[in-house]
């Protein structure tokens, strides 16, 4: 009886507990629905209004998305977001994973590469997408002029002018800026391996390759994973470094989701257009998320 007791006063203490946990937790919860929540909500009703910046919302139901469907230019926006998103993630993942298996050996200069490859990720977007579209210049940009002076190429490169480029321009920018992100969370995820297990392998006979493949990549996955997520997130809603270089242009050939729904808002002047644009592509996050869980879930 007495260890029965013991037993309901320990549950009755849980649940109270949990209680107190939730009540402490309410005024969180409180003010991140204010601050997130209530605006997500607000902007999918608006998604189904015919809202124009400065105008009353009237409901006009599917409308909106339904022109989605027959505008050529959303279709456009958005193969050309999952192109840069697939892209820039793949070249930052795997530069990113190539320098921080480097820098993780000792080498000389090893604090001086540590220091100059994380300027990218220092320097602010709005500072490193001009200084990236004065380079891209045709006329006076340093690109084409090292690769005229070199011979590469005699004349000028249009990065910014020809459809064929201007997304793929944007992309170096991008994998530019993100590598370092990449490069220093798996980084940090090497530094935390035993040394003992690569020493075992060495003396079972296991080469270099073998150990990165059968020992590092299954310690370091999770945070390969995490920061895939992350980085796939942030690249697929880039708005700044696209806007700034090449304004979605030349005719729509750079345009991305977030371009194009800025487009809609501010130039068309049709804000639950935009909106409807912008909530569209929230079941496509919300796949990557289910996926990433589901990947960690089963090698947890």
């Amino acid at each position: 009886m007495a260890a029965l007791t013991k037993i309901n006063r320990a549950g009755a203490q849980t649940r109270k507990d949990k209680r107190l946990g939730l009540l402490l937790m309410l005024p969180v919860i409180i003010v991140i629905f204010g601050v997130m929540g209530y605006p997500f909500l607000n902007a999918i009703w608006l998604s189904f209004t015919d809202k124009v910046v400065g105008g009353e919302a009237n409901f006009t139901g599917w409308d909106n998305y339904i022109a989605l469907i027959h505008d050529d230019i959303y279709w456009l926006s958005l193969k050309n977001t999952i192109i840069y998103t697939v892209g820039c993630i793949a070249a930052k993942l795997l530069l990113g994973l190539l320098l921080a298996v480097l820098l993780n050996k000792s080498i000389k200069g090893k604090t001086f590469f540590r220091t100059a490859l994380l300027i990218p990720w220092a320097i602010p977007g709005m500072v490193a997408a001009t200084t990236w579209r004065w380079m891209y210049d045709s006329t006076y940009g340093i690109i084409n002029s090292l690769l005229i002076s070199t011979g590469l190429t005699t004349t000028g490169i249009p990065w910014l002018s020809d459809t064929h480029l201007t997304l793929f321009s944007t992309m170096i920018v991008n994998v530019w800026r993100g590598i370092p992100f990449f490069m220093f969370s798996i980084l940090g995820a090497l530094q935390t391996l035993d040394k003992q297990q690569f020493e075992a392998a060495c003396v079972d006979g296991a080469g270099s390759f073998k150990q990165f493949w059968y020992i590092t990549l299954p310690a370091i996955s999770s945070v390969i994973g995490i920061t895939t997520l992350l980085s796939t997130i942030w690249t697929f809603n880039d708005f700044e470094n696209v806007w700034l270089i090449t304004g979605g242009g030349p005719v729509y050939s750079s345009s991305t989701i977030p371009t194009y729904t800025y487009v809609k808002a501010f130039t068309e002047n049709n804000l639950s257009g935009a909106i409807s644009v912008a909530v569209s592509v929230i079941p496509i996050l919300i796949i990557l998320i289910i996926i990433y869980a589901r990947a960690n879930k089963k090698s947890s």
